[in-house]
């Protein structure tokens, strides 16, 4: 009796699904010097969830900075995330030190670790096999190019790398793309992130938030693209020219502003006597579809392209090879003037949106970040 009682419990027994626990850690050295950089380590996350008691929590796989290695940041406000090489780029460290020096990027800090948690995978009596396995967190650094620089007794390094998870994932790869010795120091401008300023119009009196501005130095800064839309594709780009003076002790101007990138268009205004400047809207105005046909048929109205009519749009404008002027940025009319308008392509459909137009004064900080956008054909809204 006893023997076909115990076949009996065991034929109604639940099949135990085995699961892995956290794989192991894995120090890289990514610059080549004989000392590890990063740490591809894991964690334990309990989960109490009483509407799932058999689901106890997650393991998460992810890559950690070791002290002495930081890792470089887009720090405008137009761009704040990590910064990234295209596909083939090299490492140009004379561009890296002038983004450095124009306040464009700064390094994380090397004394406190940096994380990046890309690969996590439930756990507990509930999950059943098919459920098993590893997903992505939604931390989408997989084929992005990052920078990183290693500081240490050997010397200072930097180098290009990017993280890999390999299908069906459960491990994570950390692929060096190139490494480069750089003279000790190299960087030390953007070693701490700034504290950012209030941004303020001519209309604003002090820095209400009581920070230090970022001041960027004069000069003739990289390009720096914005993709307005967050779609993968560049939109416009801040850009910087030398305006000469005539002579007579007319100062020169650095000037910085933005251009239209390839694919974006931005609106343009016949304003008086054959003059063109930018087309803007105040907040609470509307462009509708109607308005913006007629003036284009009027020639009131039209859109300036790089590939028909490259447009610069000074925004701000710094004095040098003058004595006894204040040496500033200060704004141009254009720069407080309402947000601009751009056409724009995004996943095959075309779109028109508005900009607004971010600054410091006397500081230089300068950036757009979008305030509305709808399809083309509908009416554009600034709230």
């Amino acid at each position: 009796m006893r023997s076909l009682l115990v076949t009996w419990t065991i034929a109604l027994a639940l099949p135990i699904h085995a699961q892995p626990g956290p794989p192991p850690d894995e120090y890289v050295d990514v610059t080549g010097d004989g000392a590890a950089d990063l740490l591809i380590t894991s964690r334990t996350i309990p989960i109490s969830d009483p509407q799932q008691p058999g689901y106890l929590g997650l393991i998460k796989v992810g890559v950690r900075t070791l002290s002495g290695t930081s890792v470089l940041m887009w720090s405008t406000p137009s761009n704040q995330r990590w910064f990234t090489l295209d596909s083939g780029a090299q490492l140009d460290t004379a561009e890296l030190a002038a983004r450095v020096h124009f306040k464009q990027v700064h390094w994380t800090d090397q004394h406190q670790a940096t994380e990046f948690w890309l690969l996590e995978r439930p756990f507990g009596p509930a999950i059943t096999s098919a459920q098993d396995g590893w997903y992505g967190t939604g931390d989408h650094h997989d084929g992005n190019i990052m920078v990183l620089r290693s500081m240490s007794a050997r010397g200072t390094s930097i180098a290009a790398f990017q993280f890999m998870l390999p299908y069906p994932y459960g491990q994570v790869v950390i692929d060096t793309k190139e490494a480069l010795a750089v003279p000790n120091g190299y960087g030390d401008e953007g070693d701490a992130p700034k504290p950012r300023s209030k941004t303020k119009t001519d209309f604003d009196f002090g820095d209400e938030d009581g920070s230090a501005q970022v001041l960027v130095p004069p000069g003739l800064p990289p390009d720096e693209a914005v993709d307005v839309n967050d779609d993968g594709v560049i939109d416009v780009v801040i850009h910087a020219e030398d305006e000469h003076g005539h002579g007579g002790g007319e100062p020169g101007y650095f000037v910085r502003g933005i251009v239209a990138h390839p694919g974006t268009s931005l609106l343009m205004t016949n304003a008086r006597w054959g003059t063109w400047g930018p087309f803007t809207l105040d907040e609470g105005a509307t462009l509708t579809p109607e308005r913006l046909a007629t003036g284009l048929y009027n020639a009131t109205l039209r859109w300036a392209s790089p590939e028909k009519e490259p447009v610069f749009i000074e925004l701000l404008r710094h004095p040098h090879d003058v004595k006894n002027m204040p040496i500033a940025w200060s704004a141009t009319p254009f720069a407080s003037a309402g947000h601009l308008v751009y056409r724009t392509t995004s996943y095959g459909r075309a779109y028109i949106g508005a900009l607004e137009v971010v600054y410091t004064l006397p500081g230089g900080e300068l950036g757009v970040r979008p305030q509305a956008w709808v399809e083309e054909g509908g009416t554009l809204e600034v709230r």
